[in-house]
């Protein structure tokens, strides 16, 4: 894991996550090459990809996952097609699709433009969100979290305003945080823990919501006090462990640090680490997320199915008896977020893989519908762009996946063979 941090509006700084003091950084990210020339935000997706906001110059950059010095960008979005008017906040999804939220000009035309996982250049956005602003303050930052809805924080009023995934053109929120009990006072970064409460820098202290947070409620936890640190916070970014890293500034004077808490951290708490070398941090700050896996997943050689190996006793193959994985390799699936097609199943019944994502829960070897009331939302790759295994599709008879690279279409629990018209070409990980 590390810490990024965008400082001075020409570079991103990369920690160690056990960064203290004046740490020397593990990697550099600036020069002319970047286009790293006003940083206003930044963002990071699954896969370690770095995403900067340029308010100044009106663009989005994209560069690699662990790049280093003046490296050229993969992306560059910019000019008049794009739409946008000073971006000083930049997110990202579990597709990949990139959100700006430009607040330069009258109050109209501050808008929050989207753009696809592949945009670059001087493209038009895919979708537009309008009507976002509340009152006539200040909009301040955007953060996705793991269900894909869009968080927009300002202030005068106090408000974080929550819009549904794919929300397109003049949008209602579907969800506000407002009120005296929420404590909101000037609230700016946002992110999210691995159980989707979302944190907020909230100037003087940084306050924890529910999930479902709606309306005028009191904070579940609120991290701030003397002995705290937290100073005129900016932004802040949670990691894979629940750690919170809270940007400060300290005064007019001072170049600010980072303070870091632990997981659960409540009240006037003490930090863990100061760390002072990220200085003129106003530019974001970003952890990046290893992402979540589960192995033991095997193919059956009876049905050609993709199943879970863990429970391979408890298992139902349309074949007959158990799943056979005996000569099967061991496959990892990723859990969502992580970029890819969401909504892949584990069912209870026959342990098989299977997309939910249709309006039928398909065929069960167990009979019925597969049912994944207790599963996990795992995310697959497909060809071209993922690494692994290919020729895993989908059957559109059971939904099932299944490997398709043998010269047998297996056993299908609707009966006969898979049918895999309409199929992705998917790409498994293997151990």
């Amino acid at each position: 894991m590390a810490v990024y941090v965008g400082t001075q509006g020409i570079q991103v700084l990369v920690l160690d996550e056990a960064a203290n003091g004046d740490a020397v950084p593990i990697r550099v990210i600036s020069g002319i090459n970047t286009h790293l020339e006003s940083v206003t935000d930044i963002a990071l997706d699954a896969l370690g990809n770095l995403y900067s906001s340029q308010g100044e110059t009106h663009k989005l950059v994209m560069i690699a996952a662990g790049a280093e010095g003046n490296v050229t960008p993969l992306r560059n979005i910019n000019g008049n097609f794009t739409q946008m008017h000073f971006p000083q906040s930049v997110a990202v999804d579990s597709l990949g699709n990139l959100y700006a939220l430009n607040v330069a000009g009258p109050i109209p035309d501050r808008t929050i433009t989207v753009f696809g996982a592949d945009a670059t250049g001087n493209v038009p956005p895919i979708r537009v969100l309008t009507g976002i602003q509340v009152g006539d303050g200040n909009l301040n930052a955007i953060a996705i979290d793991r269900s894909d809805n869009l968080y927009l924080s300002e202030n005068l009023p106090e408000i974080i305003s929550v819009f549904a995934p794919g929300a397109n053109g003049i949008v209602t929120p579907v969800r506000s945080i407002r009120g005296s009990k929420t404590g909101l006072v000037v609230p700016k970064g946002m992110d999210f823990d691995n159980a989707n409460n979302l944190y907020v820098s909230n100037g003087v202290n940084v306050l924890v919501f529910s999930p479902s947070a709606d309306g005028d409620v009191a904070p579940i936890r609120t991290i701030g006090g003397p002995n705290s640190g937290i100073s005129n916070t900016f932004d802040l970014a949670v990691g894979p462990s629940g750690e919170v890293y809270v940007g400060n500034v300290l005064d007019n004077f001072s170049p600010g640090n980072i303070t870091v808490y632990p997981a659960g951290a409540d009240g006037d708490a003490a930090a863990i680490r100061a760390i002072s070398s990220a200085h003129f941090a106003f530019g974001g700050i970003a952890v990046d997320r290893p992402p979540v896996t589960q192995d033991d997943w095997r193919w059956c050689s009876r049905c050609e199915g993709l199943f879970f190996g863990g429970l391979a006793a408890q298992s139902l193959c349309p074949a007959g008896g158990a799943h056979d994985g005996s000569g099967s390799a061991n496959y990892t699936l990723m859990l969502s977020p992580f970029p890819g097609q969401r909504n892949w199943r584990w069912c209870a019944r026959c342990q098989g893989l299977f997309f939910a994502g249709d309006t039928s829960t398909g065929s069960c070897a167990a009979g019925g519908g597969h049912n994944y009331a207790d599963s996990d939302d795992y995310s697959l790759a497909s060809s071209p762009g993922g690494t692994g295994q290919r020729n895993w599709r989908w059957c559109q008879r059971c939904q099932g996946m299944f490997f398709a690279g043998d010269t047998s279409s297996g056993t299908c629990p609707a009966g006969g063979g898979h049918d895999y018209a309409g199929s992705a070409d998917y790409v498994l990980s293997l151990s």
